[in-house]
């Protein structure tokens, strides 16, 4: 994977993310460290490797990352307005997907739906993993009648990277009202919709993991890899907030799906030698949240 050209400024973790969490690609650094759990790191798409990361900020309570920065060069401009600590000075980042998505936001307030639809588009291109951007994109397409691009959009906002953001309510609503097209009638997604529930945790069995098993190898089948390895990170995400005797009885042991995961993306690893490291997991991080009732319940107020 493509380094920043500034690597040898920031001191990152003595490794990278494999997958659940951190997230598989993401790198962590100490600078603004918060020693809480909440860090900053290096994040490459599933797709775009080849590419320079972008800067994602761990939200350790939430157990997600979020897209902060467009690169490194970006972090540091924010960094060094701070005071080099963490901060609530903000810099322009306008071509980054987060910029994009609120200027999209603001030009419906103003009226201007066109206008709206090529920022959506523009933030999805900028940076494909992130539900939102997938979701507006697909109500401006709705708007203007391309029932097609609706659809398409409306897929990649479920098939989007959980450890990131997960789909809406409404996206979810529209997953399962639209109509298929001819053309789409067959993606695995709209093919087993009606069989997905997205309601985790809490219950003795739970189908849900048997379709998206099975939609991961349909995937897959019709060449969509990237998007194929963020379902299977998703997976394992939500299966390991399950009780272990869930686990036990589908067989998923987290230590086991990881080291398959790391065969299936041998791809997206980084040279770290020569580079300053990190000797432990960033220093003062704590452990995931130990309170799984605690994580559905945030998960049940977007779901439900």
């Amino acid at each position: 994977m493509k380094l920043p050209q500034k690597i040898n400024e920031i001191t990152i973790d003595s490794n990278i993310g494999t997958g659940v969490y951190p997230p598989n690609g993401f790198l962590m650094f100490e600078e603004a460290n918060l020693g809480n759990g909440d860090c900053f790191g290096l994040y490459w798409e599933f797709g775009k490797e080849d590419q320079e990361p972008i800067i994602c900020e761990m939200e350790h309570d939430e157990a997600i990352i979020v897209p902060r920065f467009s690169n490194l060069d970006k972090f540091f401009e924010w960094y060094k307005l701070n005071d080099y600590d963490w901060g609530n000075e903000e810099v322009k980042d306008e071509n980054f997907t987060v910029s994009l998505l609120e200027k999209g936001k603001i030009a419906l307030q103003q009226n201007n739906p066109q206008k709206a639809l090529e920022y959506f588009k523009r933030s999805t291109e900028n940076f494909g993993e992130l539900s939102e951007n997938w979701y507006r994109l697909a109500t401006e397409y709705k708007r203007i009648s391309n029932e097609l691009e609706f659809q398409k959009c409306i897929i990649n906002s479920i098939l989007s990277n959980w450890a990131i953001q997960y789909p809406s309510q409404n996206a979810i609503s529209k997953l399962k009202s639209l109509q298929p097209l001819e053309e789409l009638e067959n993606h695995p997604l709209i093919k087993y919709r009606d069989q997905l529930t997205f309601d985790f945790g809490g219950k003795k069995e739970n189908d849900d993991y048997k379709i998206i098993k099975k939609i991961i190898v349909e995937l897959e089948e019709i060449g969509e890899q990237h998007r194929a390895l963020i379902m299977d990170q998703n997976y394992a995400s939500m299966m390991y907030w399950e009780t272990s005797s869930f686990q036990e009885r589908h067989n998923f042991n987290v230590n086991d799906w990881r080291r398959d995961f790391i065969l299936k993306t041998k791809g997206r690893t980084v040279n770290l030698d020569n580079l300053n490291k990190v000797e432990e997991r960033v220093k003062h991080a704590k452990p995931l949240p130990a309170h799984k009732s605690s994580f559905w319940g945030k998960i049940k107020k977007l779901w439900t």
